[in-house]
């Protein structure tokens, strides 16, 4: 009896020390006095344009009505303008290739064996494979990439123990949420027309070679209830990339169809 209750007793210093050390630990709190939203949307900015190259492994996890379902993708990034993602789903199975350029987009559909090619303007409204995100939105949602131009502040404050701002950019309106500790964007939500397009949020922030970079990323769409999240399993930022690891190789018997004729 002794036995037990000495292991008890253990058991319960360990946890009143682990309780006191989190308590000791400082939590940043969000003070508008310090911070102004202008900081943290140059913050912002200086922060995507730090992220030169990627590689970068994913486990996606998607939800639609029509299909829900499990799928890994390789991501090769370089900037100023060549983004390769590749996706397989269950066994290794290979699903299907983009690569996006500054003006050029490639489209392999793996299982149906089918190869697009045209420019930007070509691929509007065309969803890749079975996520709900446009192609031409596919590689600002692999790299975490929101492009802010002239926004107009409405409202700025703390929600949540977060920097809260509301902006507007055109036709577009944001609600963005930052973190107090890394300044870093946590959830943006996207507006047209006081209609809620998608929400994005941003969370386990971890440093690969110098830059944050958050290794979970969900991506919802809520007037359609469809949504996917990406885990990134590996990742690799700023090394240099092959360019030839960009070429997407396509078999003889692929029907080809050029969308720009």
């Amino acid at each position: 009896m002794k036995k037990i209750n000495l292991k008890i007793f253990v058991l319960a210093a360990i946890l009143i020390l682990s309780n006191a050390c989190s308590f000791l630990k400082p939590s940043v709190k969000a003070d508008l006095n310090k911070t102004s939203y202008a900081e943290l949307l140059k913050i912002h900015a200086d922060w995507q344009a730090s992220i030169r190259s990627m590689q970068a492994n994913t486990r996606i996890t998607l939800d639609t009505p029509q299909f829900s379902g499990n799928f890994f993708a390789d991501i090769l990034l370089e900037k100023p303008d060549s983004l390769l993602v590749s996706v397989q789903g269950a066994f290794g199975m290979h699903l299907g290739k983009v690569f996006i350029a500054h003006h050029r987009f490639i489209f392999y559909n793996q299982i149906a064996n089918q190869f697009f090619k045209g420019n930007k303007s070509d691929f509007a409204g065309r969803n890749f494979l079975q996520f709900p995100v446009e192609i031409s939105r596919l590689g600002d949602l692999f790299v975490a990439h929101d492009a802010f131009d002239v926004l107009k502040m409405t409202k700025y404050n703390i929600r949540d123990n977060a920097y809260y701002l509301e902006a507007e950019d055109g036709s577009l309106a944001y609600h963005i949420w930052f973190d107090p500790a890394n300044k870093m964007i946590e959830k943006i939500e996207y507006f047209k027309n006081n209609d809620l397009l998608f929400r994005k949020e941003y969370k386990e922030w971890r440093e690969e070679n110098g830059v944050l970079f958050p290794h979970l990323i969900n991506f919802v769409k809520p007037q359609s209830t469809e949504g996917l999240s990406l885990y990134f399993t590996t990742l690799t930022l700023n090394k240099p990339v092959a360019r030839a690891v960009f070429k997407i190789k396509i078999p003889a018997d692929a029907k080809q169809t050029t969308l720009s004729l």
